[in-house]
């Protein structure tokens, strides 16, 4: 029994090796090269910075957080020099 399902894996596994190389290769070949090229860049950006979209996000969103502590510690010192007259 234990035989016929290690078997069973074992081919369901190859297959499915077999299956996502075909597809791969039929994706590279229906587009021209210049595609496969910028496919295979893209991959090789990603794999070296896998975090990159995030990444310009977080650094976006960091700027816009700074500039409004900026402006409210405007606003805080303006309040105290206004009150400071008084």
């Amino acid at each position: 029994m234990d035989l016929d399902r290690a078997l069973l894996v074992i081919l369901l596994t190859i297959g499915g090796v077999v299956l996502f190389n075909i597809i791969l290769y039929l994706s590279t070949r229906r587009g021209n090269d210049v595609t496969t090229i910028n496919m295979l860049r893209k991959a090789a950006r990603r794999a070296r910075n896998p975090w990159e979209d995030e990444d310009s996000a977080l650094r976006e969103l960091s700027d816009i957080v700074a500039g409004l502590k900026a402006k409210d510690e405007e606003g805080k010192s303006s309040d105290e020099l206004t009150n400071n007259n008084d």
